[in-house]
């Protein structure tokens, strides 16, 4: 994109934004990312709590893994930027997905699948913090690391929910 997806502007708002109001049920909301300023804005004005990465620059699993080390509750919803339609349902989706999973020996995640898994948005066990930081500290850094080592449930995906931006084509306004 040439710039940080966090503060594109899509329909009046920053995706970062964007996508705390799709976590607006959520008991505990963290922004993990750099020292951008405009971080601690977006954190601040949604009543969420800027926490720097661990490991920025990275990979995700460096920004998974410092999110789950943050963790207050038993399920964390781990949610890039750049889903902009992405709604309080489809998170929810997730969420009760990893609380209706069996419970066994390993964490379990619930990611969306259409013709594909998509690897995040992610809900998953917190207790997987340590599993997480360990794998990234191994020399991970992909989410698909971290996938391989829980019981993963599939939840059927909405086109909004999975519909990312990856590039300027991607744009509402270049649709």
């Amino acid at each position: 994109m040439g710039t940080d997806k966090a503060f594109i502007d899509v329909g009046g708002r920053w995706l970062i934004a964007s996508a705390l109001a799709a976590l607006c049920e959520a008991a505990q909301r963290l922004v993990v990312g750099g020292t951008d300023p405009r971080l601690e804005e977006a954190a601040v004005a949604a009543d969420a709590r800027h926490v720097a990465d661990q490991w920025p620059g990275e990979g995700p699993l460096g920004a998974v893994a410092t999110a789950l080390g943050q963790a207050r509750h038993p399920v964390t919803v781990i949610l890039p930027c750049d889903l902009p339609a992405i709604s309080p349902a489809d998170v929810a989706a997730l969420v009760q997905a990893v609380f209706r999973a069996s419970p066994d020996a390993a964490p379990t995640a619930a990611v969306f699948a259409d013709q594909r898994r998509h690897h995040l948005p992610l809900a998953i066990d917190s207790g997987a913090g340590a599993l997480a930081k360990g794998l990234f500290e191994s020399g991970q850094r992909a989410v698909a690391s971290l996938l391989d080592e829980v019981t993963v449930v599939d939840v059927p995906a909405s086109p909004t929910a999975v519909a990312d931006i990856d590039g300027p084509e991607d744009l509402p306004s270049a649709r």
